[in-house]
């Protein structure tokens, strides 16, 4: 079946990552998940331009088929995120890789001039997980390559971070009885553990609010 595809960068459409992984799960063997977000994207469109952030996705969108090529498979997701799969690579090469993109990112000069004659400072950060280290399914697998990468962000953006162990917060009564009868019974069914659904659960809630909060930051920085 045919890949949807971006139109701005030429990358697979983030909706395919899931299926991408389920599949590569399922032949075995290992891959890295290489995420990725363009640091400060509204400042760009804001001081030059959204033909200056449609160029910063174009550049992430050439360096990740550049240092990524086939068997590798690069994603535009939402807004401002990418994602890259590396069939056969460990974290620790993938890590090498995403630091070559970092680099070569950070270090383009853009074309573009702001009004007091500055040129765009465009960045990325970065975080790399891998399968089946960081996990056994594709929640998982995103969710600590997702962690790295805010990671990288709080510690000063234009960063690559690895994913490293989760530590985890026991159940409080913050939960109804019924609410964790009813998630053991998913569990069983699922043959899942209760903590990953709870995890996938909160990632589904954080994702549900999270365009409102990207309008409260457009509307902060504008």
């Amino acid at each position: 079946m045919e890949r949807q595809t971006d139109k701005l960068t030429g990358l697979i459409s983030g909706t395919e990552l899931n299926h991408a992984m389920e599949a590569l799960i399922a032949k075995g063997g290992e891959f890295a998940l290489v995420c990725l977000d363009i640091d400060n994207l509204l400042i760009i469109n804001r001081d030059f331009g959204h033909e200056a952030g449609d160029e910063v996705f174009r550049l992430v969108a050439k360096g990740i088929n550049r240092l990524f090529p086939e068997p590798c498979l690069g994603f535009r997701g939402t807004r401002d995120a990418f994602a890259i799969l590396m069939p056969g690579g460990s974290k620790e090469s993938a890590f090498l890789k995403a630091e070559e993109l970092r680099k070569m990112i950070f270090e383009t000069q853009l074309d573009y001039t702001s009004e007091d004659g500055k040129r765009p400072n465009q960045s990325v950060s970065v975080g790399v997980s891998s399968y089946p280290e960081d996990g056994g399914r594709p929640p998982d697998i995103f969710r600590r390559a997702d962690s790295a990468l805010v990671r990288a962000k709080k510690t000063g953006r234009n960063t690559v971070c690895l994913a490293r162990e989760e530590k985890l917060i026991p159940k409080t009564s913050h939960f109804t009885q019924a609410q964790l009868d009813q998630l053991s019974l998913i569990s069983e069914a699922l043959s899942v553990g209760e903590a990953s659904l709870m995890r996938e659960a909160l990632d589904d809630l954080i994702k549900k609010y999270d365009n409102d909060m990207h309008e409260m930051r457009l509307r902060k920085s504008v």
